[in-house]
């Protein structure tokens, strides 16, 4: 029996986006975004390769690759800075 693969099917950077989610940081969708100040849709879409990702997605999911805790701090620092 083989097992499931979670992101069997999934290329380019809607696999590398799943996998720094995923595997490396272990957090869910919303917690992601959440995380990093971005939309739940946003991050569901770019997993499901919906959308090709803007040049800034791109960058800021590289970003979060190289320092999430940094990211993390730089988007709570926004959110507080220019609130919705």
């Amino acid at each position: 029996m083989m097992a499931f693969d979670p992101d069997f099917g999934k290329v380019g950077f809607a696999r590398d986006l799943f996998r720094l989610r995923f595997r490396r940081l272990r957090i869910d969708q919303p917690t992601f975004a959440e995380r990093f100040g971005l939309s739940f849709g946003s991050v569901k879409d770019q997993e499901q390769a919906r959308h090709k990702p803007s040049k800034a997605m791109r960058v800021l999911v590289a970003a979060i690759d190289l320092d999430p805790e940094f990211m993390a701090k730089a988007a709570k620092v926004a959110a507080e800075r220019w609130p919705d």
